[in-house]
């Protein structure tokens, strides 16, 4: 049977129950040294990319936007995917989740110019060769560009996440910051966002 198959049966309350308590496990472990991802994949039994989902989440968490990112008081969150999606069914661990009072909300989009209004925006390995492009699309506006590309920060794009496989078929999740390129975008990180990171440039 395959996962989808599986989500959409229907759950008993002390199903739901563990579920939720395996949640807040990987969602407390999110922001801690490699070997306690580790731990919250294995766990928790999460896919690589619902932890980096729950990952993204965090980030969201510990970082501050200008006022004026969003529309009104009542304006979700939007977390935007650009290009072809690699979390499926992955990413609806945090659909839904609030962010600072606000509904977070994930959007696909095709180009750029669909996603200069969101909040944060994740640039698939599909646009790999545009990202120069997309990130010069995006300089004047205050998005958060998350990618999984070598040389992404480098570029001035603001966090790259880092995949590190381990024996046995674990895998570790970190990532880097380009601190300069999240303050020309008027962004602010939480010193323990900053902390946890393998790498800042500033």
């Amino acid at each position: 049977m395959n996962r989808s198959a599986r989500s959409e049966s229907p759950m008993s309350p002390r199903r739901f129950h563990f579920f939720k308590v395996l949640e807040g496990l990987a969602l407390a472990l999110c922001l801690t040294a490699a070997p306690m991802w580790r731990a919250a994949a294995q766990t928790a039994s999460f896919t690589p990319y619902q932890v980096k989902a729950l990952i993204i989440f965090k980030f969201a968490k510990y970082t501050e936007w200008p006022k004026e990112t969003f529309a009104s008081e009542n304006a979700p969150f939007v977390l935007g995917i650009l290009g072809e999606d690699p979390f499926g069914a992955d990413i609806d661990i945090i659909k839904g989740k609030t962010i600072k009072g606000r509904k977070l909300e994930v959007k696909h989009f095709s180009s750029v110019q669909e996603a200069a209004d969101c909040q944060l925006l994740f640039i698939s390995r599909s646009e790999t060769d545009k990202v120069p492009q997309i990130l010069k699309a995006l300089e004047n506006s205050s998005v958060l560009t998350i990618a999984e590309a070598e040389g992404f920060i480098e570029k001035r794009g603001i966090i790259n996440l880092i995949a590190e496989k381990k024996a046995a078929g674990t895998q570790t999740v970190g990532f880097e910051i380009n601190q300069a390129a999240a303050g020309k975008a008027n962004l602010k990180f939480d010193a323990q966002l900053l902390q946890q990171a393998k790498k800042v440039k500033t």
